[in-house]
């Protein structure tokens, strides 16, 4: 006979691996601790020798049990599940085209005697819980066309789980096929490629599918949602001020309303890398419009005080790679749209506050996160009424630490940063595109390699 513990462990293991079980512990904790208040009540229920009252206790029992099949509930976890002698009948269909499941959930009282008692309750679960990812969605992320200028075509390369996908520009078709082979078991799930080895580029490359509650690339954002990547840069920079490589990249959030997934920031001649193809006017003069967000991974430092639109003006905090989330400064000026302290409502977090983090490494060794290792990056984006709050991790080791399905709670945030959005800006990103943008300059290259993407909108 098993215990309810063997039943959740049962549940879990069907349907997830390790570490998804693991950040699972929060579900079975609380089905646990709710199975152990039934059986109290039901000791209670049935110490009285009253039929009718046994009757009513298995029927309450029977719900419960239906219920806790729902808070179990992940895709695919469908079968029957025993607890001690009673069983939860769990079974699904869809998903919709909103990526919606319809999931059945029946508790049994006594199954398969006389006084058998069932609860079937029916529940929607997923829509805009299902994840995207590189796995399943690595064709529905593009580059834009942007044509302006000569090298930001280099910019970015999707590579899917074959090689058969046409060759960018850039690329031959032997060198395409080459890498990919080099790196199709590193990143077997597909994986996205920024810098190219170039200098002078300026892109991005955003999500365009249709999936949960996003439509051609235009998300309804809701409540917020979760990521997670892992990316690493090619150049190893031991040199002491970080400059033998540039510049980094963004992971970026916008407003669909007014960007397009042709959308990309820098200077209209390409190549102010310090701009990370997030702020500037773009090969498009319009560059990435707010209101906007993004956590910038920046590898090169640019402490210059002077005016945006001048060359090492983004008043970082030393030479040290650091992480920031960032906003946009004057609407009317995309120049300043990564400047650190630039902005009012919301301002970028300044080199001192929770939103900037840094790290200094020691004289010969490499920087931060430009050591040729992987690096994990998690992220969650919290919107309650017009108050956003962006945290992210780097590297986070706990349980749960790659799993979008829920928030993470194992380590806390290297950085946070809260903002309260005027009514306008709030409205303008009910929808929004995502996607990854990036920059170098003149005679500095960069490699990035991002790869195991997931995301996830909050429910």
């Amino acid at each position: 006979m098993h215990s309810a513990r063997d039943a959740v462990w049962k549940i879990f293991s069907s349907s997830c691996d390790a570490s998804a079980a693991g950040s699972s512990l929060l579900y079975a904790i609380l089905a646990l601790t709710t199975l152990s208040a039934i059986a109290a009540a039901m000791a209670t229920l049935t110490s009285t020798t009253s039929q009718t009252s046994v009757t009513s206790a298995d029927a309450l029992r029977a719900r419960y049990l239906a219920l806790s099949g729902l808070n179990l509930w992940k895709p695919d976890s469908v079968g029957s599940f025993f607890i001690g002698a009673d069983a939860i009948l769990l079974s699904q269909s869809g998903p919709d085209a909103m990526g919606a499941f319809a999931v059945t959930s029946t508790g049994v009282v006594r199954p398969g005697t006389a006084g058998e008692t069932r609860s079937t309750i029916t529940a929607t679960r997923g829509g805009s819980g299902v994840a995207i990812t590189f796995k399943d969605d690595i064709d529905h992320f593009k580059t834009p066309v942007v044509g302006q200028t000569g090298n930001s075509a280099g910019a970015g390369q999707v590579y899917g789980t074959n090689a058969d996908a046409t060759a960018p520009a850039t690329l031959s078709a032997s060198a395409w096929a080459s890498l990919w082979t080099q790196n199709v078991s590193r990143y077997a799930g597909g994986w996205v490629r920024l810098g190219c080895g170039e200098s002078k580029t300026t892109g991005a490359v955003w999500y365009t599918g249709t999936k949960g509650f996003c439509n051609a690339g235009i998300c309804a954002l809701g409540t917020g949602l979760r990521a997670y990547f892992r990316f690493a840069f090619s150049g190893y920079d031991d040199d002491a001020q970080s400059k033998a490589y540039g510049d980094g990249f963004t992971f970026t959030i916008a407003t669909a309303a007014n960007d397009p997934a042709t959308a990309a920031g820098g200077p209209a001649s390409g190549g102010r890398g310090e701009y990370l193809g997030y702020a500037g006017p773009g090969p498009s003069g319009k560059g990435i419009v707010p209101p906007k967000m993004a956590v910038e991974i920046d590898t090169y430092p640019n402490r210059g005080r002077g005016v945006p639109e001048s060359a090492n003006s983004r008043r970082d905090g030393s030479n040290a790679n650091h992480v920031a989330v960032i906003y946009w400064g004057d609407p009317a000026n995309a120049y300043d749209d990564n400047a650190h302290g630039y902005g009012s409502t919301p301002q970028n977090p300044l080199p001192s506050a929770a939103g900037y983090a840094e790290k200094a490494v020691a004289h010969g060794q490499p920087q931060w996160l430009e050591d040729g290792e992987d690096h994990g990056l998690r992220l969650e984006l919290h919107r309650g009424g017009n108050v956003y709050t962006l945290k992210v991790w780097i590297d986070p080791a706990g349980n749960g630490k790659n799993d979008v399905s829920m928030d993470y709670v194992a380590e806390t945030p290297l950085v946070v940063s809260t903002v309260s959005l005027t009514a306008t800006d709030h409205a303008g990103l009910a929808a929004v595109r995502f996607g990854f943008t990036e920059a170098a300059s003149e005679g500095i290259s960069q490699d990035v390699a991002i790869h195991d993407f997931a995301l996830r909108f909050r429910e």
